[in-house]
């Protein structure tokens, strides 16, 4: 298991790590990989409009059943490399943003590795997005995956799927875009190179 908190100071239990660079913190897993039970459990209080990303992609390896819980409160631009599940991961992810006044938040969500020819067509996949301001729910979105469900052009028709939530005040957006990995990668791209360097 392992623990994160980002509140002024870093605190931390297992491989999880964070560094701050300027305005931005990078979030840091060592072996780069989540697999068999691992549970990851971060949380960060962002301060003067924060950059949080990470090192690269998490990728959650097969036969695994991994948990992440990642809650982020303040304003910030919450901008992650993709989460890659390998044929055959299962997955519960449970992200919750409290946004003071302004936030960015960046999912993204690819199915198999399709770079080596892999097709992810065993696993199951629940993400819960959940996000408030002043204490109002403004978002709850779930993402759900059934084994190859996900095929099926009525669901998603592709291995990759991206969500951009932006947060003013009570007001906010959602735009999604469903995609191949490489053109979703190259999205993410556009806003990490835009807000990061």
């Amino acid at each position: 298991m392992g623990y994160l908190e980002v509140n002024g100071g870093i605190y931390r239990k297992g491989p999880l790590n964070a560094y701050r660079v300027g305005k931005t913190i990078i979030l840091a897993n060592p072996s780069e990989v989540l697999a068999h039970d691992d549970e990851i459990f971060i949380k960060i209080i962002a301060r003067n409009n924060e950059i949080i990303t990470d090192q690269g992609y998490t990728k959650i390896l097969s036969n695994s059943s991994v948990k992440i819980n990642v809650e982020v409160e303040g304003n910030f631009s919450y901008i992650p490399h993709p989460t890659l599940f390998y044929n055959g991961a299962n997955a519960e992810i449970h992200s919750k943003f409290k946004v003071d006044n302004e936030a960015l938040i960046v999912e993204v969500f690819t199915l198999g590795r399709e770079g080596h020819g892999e097709v992810f067509n065993k696993g199951k996949i629940k993400a819960i997005t959940e996000i408030y301001s002043k204490g109002e729910l403004l978002v709850y979105d779930v993402f759900r995956v059934n084994n190859d469900d996900y095929l099926n052009p009525y669901v998603m028709g592709n291995n990759s799927l991206l969500n951009i939530y932006t947060v003013h005040g009570r007001e906010f957006n959602v735009e999604r875009k469903i995609s191949n990995s490489k053109d979703v990668y190259l999205e993410v791209k556009k806003y990490l190179d835009y807000y990061w360097w």
